[in-house]
């Protein structure tokens, strides 16, 4: 029920971060913590700390769970984490049903409820008020690669979860062409998030040094203009980028707005605002034209998962 006091939750691969919404505190998550999934041997083990922390072990919640993760049915499987969650086991808990998205469904959810500061126009047109009648995209860049839609039916936008971001890598480039050989040979499978990720960034430069392992992400983006190889690799990601957003705006029709996330996506700032990453968006014969007014943004924001698990509440 709006306005009732709620919980909301982003629940990550490593961390899963609680807040609450509603009451007499409004509509945005506040009294937020986060806890590490190394350090918790379930989700609800977690949630019942933070219901302890916050002096609600006994009260009935509605709940709203941003996931990592595809939500079909009751339990639902983290990428790559070795929690899950069981909805049935959360109800038990907090003795209201919760509702589950996509963590980029969320985000995506998100940007209704942002001010217009939180976006950073990029190359191309100024960015659109995102509102009822427009189509618009998201795509979330962190450890893994996130895809979510804001659809426009019966008068309200509506998000639209997916995974494509588990699509298959289709190189382009001689560079790419040399990332899909060296993950194949060692017997990866070879998806988008395989290099638009930051263990992406990792494998690619990797791929196209023929060997040589850097520890972190921040090693290839921070190495860039003073290693001619790092500033190789993120261009190649960056453009791969731009052609993978282009795709999945042409997949979902998000003619009014594609909105760029995650950790990764803004410490590449720069380089997203250079004209590759638009260049290779627009490369796709028939629809140069309509891609070439789609605007493109980055949102300026690390809590969008849970601003837009409140959001669901609403709707």
């Amino acid at each position: 029920m709006p306005g009732a006091l709620a919980l909301v939750a982003d629940i990550g691969r490593l961390s899963v971060r609680f807040g609450l919404v509603g009451g007499d505190g409004g509509p945005m998550p506040r009294e937020v913590r986060k806890y590490l999934t190394a350090d918790h041997p379930t989700f609800t083990s977690a949630l019942v700390a933070y219901l302890a922390h916050a002096g609600l072990h006994d009260a009935r919640l509605p709940a709203v769970l941003a996931v990592a993760g595809a939500v079909h049915g009751d339990l639902i499987n983290l990428t790559g984490s070795r929690w899950y969650i069981s909805l049935s086991g959360v109800e038990a808990v907090l003795r209201e049903r919760p509702r589950a998205l996509n963590e980029c469904a969320a985000n995506a959810l998100a940007l209704t409820r942002v001010p217009a500061s939180a976006f950073t126009p990029l190359h191309g047109p100024a960015p659109r008020a995102v509102e009822a009648g427009g189509n618009y995209l998201v795509i979330g860049v962190g450890t893994g690669l996130g895809v979510a839609a804001l659809i426009s039916a019966g008068g309200k936008l509506v998000p639209v979860q997916s995974e494509a971001g588990h699509m298959s890598f289709a190189a382009q480039t001689v560079d790419e062409q040399k990332f899909a050989e060296f993950c194949i040979a060692r017997g990866q499978q070879v998806d988008a998030e395989t290099l638009l990720s930051a263990p992406g960034l990792l494998t690619a430069y990797e791929a196209l040094s023929g060997g040589q392992r850097l520890a972190r992400p921040e090693d290839v983006t921070r190495a860039m203009g003073r290693d001619p190889l790092a500033t190789r690799v993120v261009r190649m990601w960056v453009e791969h980028l731009g052609s993978f957003a282009g795709d999945v705006a042409m997949a979902f029709g998000a003619w009014d707005g594609v909105f760029l996330t995650g950790a990764i996506a803004r410490a590449l700032q720069p380089q997203l605002a250079d004209a590759g990453f638009r260049r290779r968006m627009e490369a796709k014969a028939a629809f140069r034209r309509q891609l070439g007014v789609v605007p493109v943004a980055l949102v300026n924001r690390n809590d969008l998962e849970l601003i837009g698990a409140a959001a669901a509440l609403d709707g």
